[in-house]
């Protein structure tokens, strides 16, 4: 089996993480929307947490946070993060298409463009249903969506070679985009590394697919889905309603 990105945090956040500038926006349009829903003194989950980023700069605002992510790694990394900030962050090792971790959130979130990967509709109810259980009645849930302006792939390219310095480690980055599925409306890309450390060579081998949703296709999605209303969609600087020209968007929902 090849090693995935997220088995090395270092090395995805120097190539994969938004920018403190992104991040600190996003942090600052989930508060906002959190106080424009009437949520204070809030508990959120942070869905694929990653390497803590969000979750740890929620926290710094006083808002308690638990966070959820599959690779031992991540969460590793993400506690690691908490304790260099001196913040205290439950993380737990789960999967987000199927989870119980009790009814008590007033809020979730799910960043960093990861909602698309989950691409079979059964999952997506299944996913849905976790975060429904999870949270209390009226709870929000936050979800950063890529805006796939360019729909189902056609062709084979490989794009975005580049590398990158992270202290003695050289990292070789590389991506391959493959005809998509257009009868399930879902794009494939696969993501390689080399980490190249003294002597030793790593190489990663990432192979996504992911849907190619429209905010009318989300919309539908949500019409499907019980115990849940759509509050609409917003900008992930400043929470207002022109997405036009976003590379991605927040979908916000409540539960019913």
């Amino acid at each position: 089996m090849s090693a995935s990105i997220f088995d090395y945090p270092e090395v995805y956040d120097a190539i994969l993480c938004h920018s403190d500038e992104v991040v600190k926006a996003e942090v600052a349009t989930i508060v906002d929307l959190l106080e424009r829903h009437g949520i204070t003194g809030s508990r959120v989950l942070d869905l694929a947490c990653g390497t803590g980023v969000h979750s740890v700069e929620l926290a710094q605002k006083g808002i308690e946070v638990v966070g959820l992510d599959a690779s031992v790694a991540m969460v590793e990394a993400s506690q690691r993060r908490a304790k260099r900030c001196d913040i205290e962050l439950k993380v737990i090792e789960g999967d987000v298409v199927d989870f119980d971790l009790g009814g008590d959130f007033d809020a979730a979130i799910f960043m960093s463009e990861t909602f698309p990967m989950i691409h079979r509709y059964q999952d997506l109810v299944s996913h849905f249903a976790s975060v429904r259980r999870a949270l209390r009645p009226k709870g929000l849930y936050i979800v950063d969506v890529d805006a796939k302006r360019h729909g189902v792939g056609i062709d084979y390219y490989r794009w975005g070679d580049k590398t990158v310095q992270i202290g003695d480690q050289q990292i070789a980055i590389w991506h391959e985009s493959f005809p998509g599925n257009w009868v399930d409306g879902t794009s494939r890309l696969v993501m390689h590394t080399r980490i190249v450390d003294g002597d030793k060579t790593i190489t990663t081998r990432d192979d996504w697919t992911g849907r190619n949703d429209a905010p009318w296709h989300l919309d539908l999605l949500v019409r499907t889905l019980a115990g849940w209303s759509l509050s609409g969609f917003c900008s992930w600087r400043d929470a207002s309603r022109d997405i036009a020209d976003e590379d991605h968007y927040f979908m916000v929902l409540q539960s019913v």
